[in-house]
Formats: C-alpha cells, structure tokens, sequence
C-alpha cells in the first residue's frame, strides 16, 4: 500500500510540473504574442459609439495627395460621351437609347458582350514598377486602384470567383504586383471597393441575380474581407453606396472589423465616407467627387476630392485634349483643395494594355515638377483661420500653414510689383520670403493690411508661394 502511494505521489508530482510548464509557455505566449488574442478582446465594435470613435490618422492629413486608377474590362471599349464617365460602360451598354448602346452595336456588333471584352484586356504593356515611379515623381503619397468595380470583376486573385484578372484577362494578379511596388517605394496603398453598387456581374452576362439581398451582401461581405486579409490596405474606400442605407449594406460590420485587423497590424488607417447614404455624416474623411457632393470650402473635418484629369474615370478614348486639365489648372486644384482641409485624390485611366496615356502622363510630372520646389507649402500643412482672399489687386490667394509659418499661395500672376493682402499682420521681427528662392522680400503694415514689394520675376508658371515666419494673425471672426 505504501509503495503504491508514493508512486502515486509521484505521479501526481509530475503531472503538477507538466500542468505548471504548459501554463507557463500559454502565459508566456500570449505575453511575447498578444495580437494572438486579439479575437478575445476585439477594441472596435460595430456600433455608432464605437466606430464614431476612430480618428483620422495623422498620415492621412499630411499627405494631401494621392492616386486613384480605374482600370477595367471596361478599358478595353474606352468610350463614352465626353463629359460622361467611361467605366460605366458595362451598363450604358445595354441601355436601348443610350448612345453607349448605339456605339457598341455599330462597333462591336449587337451580339457582342461585356464578358466578350475580358479575353480582349490583356494588360501585356503593363509594368507595375513604372507606374509607381511615375506616382513618385507625381509627388503621390498614397495610392488607391480600383480592386473590383461595379462591374463585379475583382483585380485580384480571389478566392470567391474565378472570374478575376488572375483567371481570366491579364491573368496576373494586378491589385498585389502593384501593391508591391508602391509600397517599395514609401507610398500608402489602398484597393477600393465599389461591389455595393453592381450592374453586371461576368459569370451572369448582367447585374447579379441576388443583387441586393442577403445573399449577395455575404458575397459582398467576403471579397470586402479578402481585400483587408491579403493586402492589410491603408485606406479601406468604398463606393456605390447611395442606393441603399448602410444597414441594408450591414457597413458597420465590416468597418469595426477593418479597424480591430489595423490593430493587428500595427497600422493607422482610414475609411472614406460611402457605408450607405451617410456621406458628408460619418467616415474618417468626406468625399467629393466632380460636381457630386460638393464641399469647395474649408470645413473641420478632413474630406478629399477626387476627380480625373479629363471628365472620366476610366479611360475614354472619345476625349479631347481640350477636356483635360492643364497643368496650371491642376496646381491650382491641388492648391484650393489643400487650403480648405482636403486631400486631392486624382485620378488615372490607363489603356487596356496597360499604359498610360501621354497627356495624363505629362500632367502628372508638371504637378510633381511644383511640388518638388512648393512641396513644403502642401505636404504637412493644416488650414489657416481663413482658406482664401483677395489682394487689392484682385490676385487670389490661398493660405496653407505649418510649423509656425503661413504659406500665401498666390493663384495668379501679379503684373503690379507689389500686392497688398487685407486684414493680415505680421510681427515685427517677421520676414516674409518667396518660397522658390528664399530670396527675402521688403514688407510693410498700414492699418492692419501687409503689402509686400515682389521681385521682378517670379520663378516658374503656376501658383507663387510667399512664406511669412511667426504665423500672422488675421482681422476676422470665423462664421462657425
């Protein structure tokens, strides 16, 4: 009997020990792991007084400028009206009376459908790597490609259908390789989603015969997921959502679980303002987009604009060189966008095979030609008290401010050899400077308005950016 119980001491002994050490590696596990136990204490729920909690990273209002490309099955075709938008095609198609339709049948034939374009986008020109560097020298400091479009034809490779530019089309995994090379390169990278509007779903010939019901917002739901999972995005930016209301859209669900995986990750993200009917209400950042939604004025909650270079997103070969930008315009944009809180999103439609057109190109690098002489005035700046002015003169002027400086961005040409700028008044031991040079300029204060003498040439051809040390103060109440 007493051998059997010292035994059994024994065993229990060890089993004691064994219990404790396995204790000890749990514990230790979830100490040197602890994102291992995100699941048990999730900090974001999908509720209003959760997610209304989130703050827009800091990233976010520094970068003012950023990317978007829409790139499709519906490049192939590349035609609208101008004026219209291009990547719209796939449902302007098969409307009767519209003049896409007559377009289609007169080109491609009555027979002839959206699906029938896919093994006609072959992207075989493409190279990631030379995107990216153009987006850098552009002065990009986020990217956002559209990952599936109304369309419904993901860019990824997708585990949920196999009709994806993976499998079919191009047959590379576009939303990854391109991932990979912006983010080489120190840029923000996000895919968008616009799947909670579908008119034509590939493997259907039409819009998705479930489109919108609890089927089809689970179907939405995983390729929402899979894009957060495989790509860990910076950005989550949704689109086609003024059809239905974000419960329809269930949104909640997916934000919260996009900021509980960012934790995870480590990351600081942001989600646009398109869960269902809210924009301009609820979202890390507002959108405007061309003559929709509008804002154009300073506002205290961070927004973006987002608009292509000509009056299409996706690329239309129907455009003129007339309806793009110039390049002066497109400083000016970015300038007024700034001033007033925004970020300007701007937008690429490359061709099928993969190229992107000149004018687009060359717009792009005389953006990035100013900001690589102005770019302290952007990258970095918060508003001032007021966004815009006058000078005396009738110049228009914008103000961007950072680190104690004032940025007065002249948006016209002075042909007078000084201006003279309302309401505004500088310290006495202030200098006011052209930023271009660093050329210090004379100024003075009468009754509360700075004039300042300006050298007989101002260095470059858009927008002129005068720098004044110890931020002024300025004689206005603001309205809100």
């Amino acid at each position: 009997m007493k051998k059997s119980i010292n035994s059994l001491w024994v065993n229990n002994s060890l089993k004691s020990k064994m219990i404790r050490a396995l204790l000890c590696v749990i514990l230790t596990a979830l100490f040197l792991f602890p994102k291992k136990n995100m699941l048990m204490a999730q900090t974001w729920s999908p509720n209003w007084d959760s997610i209304t909690k989130h703050e827009t990273p800091e990233w976010f209002r520094d970068a003012k400028f950023g990317i978007f490309i829409h790139w499709g099955v519906y490049s192939v075709p590349a035609w609208a009206p101008r004026g219209m938008y291009a990547e719209w095609y796939p449902t302007y198609m098969y409307q009767k009376d519209h003049p896409v339709s007559k377009y289609h049948r007169n080109t491609w034939g009555k027979d002839f459908e959206y699906r029938d374009f896919i093994p006609l986008w072959k992207a075989e020109n493409w190279d990631p790597d030379e995107w990216a560097d153009l987006f850098e020298k552009a002065g990009a400091r986020y990217v956002i490609p559209v990952g599936e479009h109304h369309d419904g034809f993901p860019l990824w490779d997708s585990a949920l259908t196999g009709w994806n530019a993976a499998q079919m089309g191009p047959k590379r995994d576009l939303i990854r390789e391109l991932g990979e090379a912006v983010r080489a390169r120190g840029m923000k990278y996000g895919p968008s989603y616009h799947g909670l509007l579908n008119y034509y779903t590939s493997e259907f010939s039409g819009p998705h015969p479930d489109y919108i019901s609890d089927d089809y917002i689970e179907f939405m739901h995983a390729k929402i997921r899979e894009i957060i999972d495989l790509f860990e995005p910076d950005i989550l930016w949704l689109d086609g959502d003024w059809l239905q209301p974000l419960e329809v859209f269930r949104t909640r669900e997916l934000i919260a679980y996009y900021y509980n995986q960012a934790e995870e990750w480590g990351k600081e993200v942001a989600v646009n303002d398109r869960w269902g009917q809210v924009r301009g209400i609820f979202g890390d950042f507002f959108t405007q987009e061309y003559e929709y939604d509008v804002i154009d004025r300073l506002i205290d909650h961070k927004w973006e604009n987002t608009r292509g270079m000509g009056q299409s997103f996706g690329y239309n070969q129907n455009e003129r060189l007339e309806d793009y930008l110039t390049v002066g315009e497109l400083v000016e944009l970015l300038v007024d966008n700034v001033s007033k809180n925004a970020n300007l999103l701007l937008n690429v439609g490359p061709r099928a095979d993969g190229t992107i057109p000149e004018v687009q190109k060359k717009l792009l690098l005389g953006l990035g030609d100013w900001l690589r002489v102005n770019g302290e005035a952007i990258y970095g700046t918060r508003p001032w008290f007021t966004a815009e002015a006058t000078t005396t003169e009738g110049v228009r002027i914008r103000f961007t401010r950072k680190e104690g400086k004032l940025y007065v961005h002249l948006l016209d040409k002075p042909n007078v050899s000084q201006i003279t700028i309302p309401r505004i008044f500088p310290d006495d031991g202030a200098e006011v400077s052209l930023l271009a040079t660093g050329e210090l300029l004379y100024w003075n204060l009468i009754d509360n308005n700075l004039t300042i003498k300006l050298p007989e040439r101002l260095p470059g051809d858009h927008v002129y950016v005068l720098s004044i040390s110890d931020e002024p103060g300025y004689l206005m109440k603001r309205s809100q």
